[in-house]
C-alpha cells in the first residue's frame, strides 16, 4: 500500500528499531519483614498462595523469599514493591489496625528557628514587610550583589526563561518587587526577605544551601503627613540605623564595622560599605548604582544583604538587666576640627579608650564642612554622658574623664577643640 498509495520504495528484509533484552527480576524479602511491616501474622503458606497467585516465581530458603518476578510486572523491583503486593493481595481491610506506640515529646524551636523568627519581628518592628521571591531567577540576575566566589546552578528544563538558575542573592528579588511596586506608582517601598542563597564550588552536582536576610528602602520611609510635613527620602544612614539596631537586637557579641568598598559592581562606588562583627565579614549595605536601577527600571533604592547563618553562630551576650540608676548624669558637649579623612568610628573609639569607668554613652549631634572652614577640614560635635550608678557624680570626677579624652584626640587625631 505504500508503494501503491504513496509511491514508497519498497526494500526487503527487516529491519529492527530497538532491541531489549527481557529478562526476570530476582528480589528478595523475609517472613518476619512482612509481618513486621504489614502487622500481621501470615504464615509461610500463605505468603507463598499470594505470590503464586500473582504468576511470580517463589523459592524459600528458611523464611527468605526468593521472588522471580516476570517482564510484565516492570513495576516491582525492590523489596518494598513486594510489600504492597501481599497487601494488596491479602487485603487492606484484613490488616489490622493499631496505634502507634512511643514516647511523646515537647515540640519547640531550636535556636536557629527562634532567631530567625525574632529577624524577622525585628525588621517588621522597623518599619519593613515581608517579601517573599521566587529561589529561580535569570543567569545574569543570580550573579548580582555576590558575597563570595561561586558557581551557578542551572536547571536542566526551567520551565521559563526567566526562571532557569538557582538565587545567589536575595537583593535582586527584592529589586524585582520595587520594579513591580514603581511600575504600579507605589513609590515609598520597605521590605526585606529572609531565605536561602545556594552556592556551587567547581564540579559539585548539588550546591549547600544558606541563609540570608536582606533588606532594600525606596522613597520615604515615614511618608509625608499634616503630623511629618518635614519627610525626606531615605539615604544611607537612615537604613545603616536599621542594620545597626538589628544586629545589636540579635545580641551579637563584637563590634560591627562598616568599611566602604567598591567590589560590588551593582552598587555606587562611594556610597556601599561591607559590614564586619569583630572581623568576620557578615554582608554588605548601600545605594544601588544608578545603571543597576535603570536597567531595573526602579527609582533610588538603598539596599543591604547579611548571612544570616553567620550571624546564627556568631556568640551572643548574655542578656543582663540593670536597675536605673537614681542618681543624675552629668553631660559635657565637645566640637572638634578634624581632617575630612577621619571618621566618626575613629573619634568614638578613641573616646570611649579614654572615657572612663563612668562614661555611659556618645552621641554626634553636629557635622559641618564648608564655609567659614579650613579646606580639607570639617566640624564635628559630641554629648558626653557620664553616670555613676552608685554615687553621685562631682565635677572633678567628670573634668578629669573629658580632659583625658580631649588629650587623646588632639594627640592621636590631631584634633582643634573648638
Amino acid at each position: 500500500m505504500m508503494d501503491e498509495l504513496a509511491d514508497g520504495d519498497s526494500l526487503t528484509g527487516i529491519v529492527t528499531g530497538a532491541e531489549y533484552d527481557v529478562t526476570d527480576v530476582n528480589v528478595d524479602v523475609t517472613l518476619s519483614r512482612i509481618n513486621h511491616v504489614l502487622g500481621t501474622e501470615l504464615s509461610a503458606d500463605e505468603v507463598t498462595a499470594i505470590f503464586k497467585r500473582l504468576g511470580f516465581g517463589v523459592a524459600l530458603n528458611g523464611e527468605t523469599y526468593t521472588v522471580t518476578v516476570p517482564p510484565r510486572r516492570w513495576d516491582i523491583h525492590i523489596e518494598a514493591d513486594l510489600l504492597e503486593e501481599v497487601a494488596r493481595i491479602y487485603g487492606y481491610d484484613a490488616i489490622p489496625s493499631t496505634l502507634p506506640v512511643g514516647p511523646t515529646t515537647l515540640g519547640s524551636l531550636t535556636d536557629k528557628q527562634r532567631l530567625i523568627r525574632a529577624s524577622r519581628s525585628l525588621l517588621e518592628g522597623f518599619g519593613l514587610n515581608q517579601a517573599i521571591s521566587y529561589a529561580l531567577t535569570t543567569n545574569e540576575k543570580a550573579q548580582q550583589f555576590l558575597m563570595r566566589d561561586t558557581e551557578t546552578t542551572e536547571l536542566s528544563w526551567p520551565m521559563t526563561a526567566d526562571h532557569t538558575t538557582l538565587r545567589e542573592n536575595l537583593v535582586s528579588g527584592l529589586l524585582d518587587d520595587v520594579a513591580y511596586n514603581n511600575a504600579r506608582h507605589v513609590n515609598d517601598i520597605a521590605l526585606y526577605e529572609q531565605g536561602r542563597v545556594f552556592y556551587r564550588e567547581g564540579d559539585e552536582v548539588r550546591p549547600s544551601e544558606q541563609e540570608h536576610i536582606a533588606g532594600v528602602i525606596s522613597g520615604e520611609l515615614t511618608p509625608t503627613s499634616w503630623q511629618n510635613s518635614k519627610a525626606q527620602k531615605v539615604d544611607f544612614y537612615q537604613l545603616k540605623g536599621i542594620v545597626e539596631q538589628f544586629l545589636a537586637n540579635l545580641d551579637v557579641e563584637g563590634d560591627v564595622t562598616f568599611e566602604a568598598t567598591d567590589k560590588y559592581p551593582e552598587m555606587h562606588p562611594g556610597r556601599t560599605a561591607d559590614i564586619a562583627i569583630h572581623g568576620h565579614y557578615v554582608g554588605f549595605i548601600g545605594q544601588v548604582h544608578p545603571t543597576t536601577a535603570s536597567a531595573y527600571k526602579i527609582k533610588e533604592s538603598y539596599v543591604f544583604e547579611l548571612n544570616l547563618d553567620a550571624l546564627i553562630d556568631m556568640p551572643k551576650k548574655a542578656n543582663q538587666y540593670e536597675p536605673i540608676s537614681k542618681y543624675p548624669a552629668v553631660t559635657r558637649d565637645i566640637a572638634l576640627l578634624v581632617d575630612r579623612a577621619v571618621t566618626n568610628d575613629e573619634i568614638l573609639a578613641k573616646i570611649r579608650k579614654r572615657g572612663g569607668a563612668y562614661l555611659k554613652s556618645v552621641k554626634l549631634f553636629d557635622v559641618y564642612a564648608g564655609k567659614n572652614l579650613p579646606v580639607g577640614k570639617q566640624s564635628m560635635a559630641y554629648t558626653l554622658t557620664y553616670q555613676n550608678p552608685n554615687d553621685t557624680l562631682t565635677d572633678d570626677e567628670v573634668n578629669q574623664a573629658f580632659a583625658k579624652v580631649e588629650k587623646i584626640l588632639t594627640e592621636d587625631l590631631h584634633a582643634e577643640i573648638r
